[in-house]
């Protein structure tokens, strides 16, 4: 899987890219059909807002975008939280994938077995 990670208005550091890329690639653990993954960081420049770093990610699998964005007053909070969320919707999909051709093959009729032409006879 390939990781990017971005800033706008905000210089990410190496060791802001690297913990991001840990920590994000930990979802792709939980399910390993995922291509790409984007990280953008932003700062606001209002002075009243207090958690002013906001992480976004982008999980890309296919057929299917996976989107989580949170804030915090510092990068590595914002990854936590973005990583929480993005983890909770990856269990979700997981689930919802998993159980559908189970719940798809229990609602399907039983077969019953015909017995052999010597039973019949009897």
């Amino acid at each position: 899987m390939r990781i990017t990670v971005n800033g706008t208005n905000l210089d990410v550091t190496p060791q802001i890219r690297d913990e991001a890329i840990a920590k994000l690639s930990r979802v792709s653990r939980m399910f390993d059909r995922f291509i790409d993954m984007e990280g953008v960081f932003s700062e606001e420049a209002n002075p009243r807002i207090e958690e002013r770093v906001r992480c976004e990610a982008t999980l890309h699998a296919k057929g299917q975008y996976l989107r989580a964005s949170a804030t915090g007053p510092d990068p590595l909070t914002a990854i936590d939280r973005t990583e929480a969320k993005l983890a909770r919707q990856v269990r979700k999909l997981k689930t919802k994938l998993v159980s559908k051709p189970r719940r798809e093959a229990a609602q399907a009729e039983p077969i019953m077995p015909t017995p052999p032409p010597d039973e019949l006879a009897g």
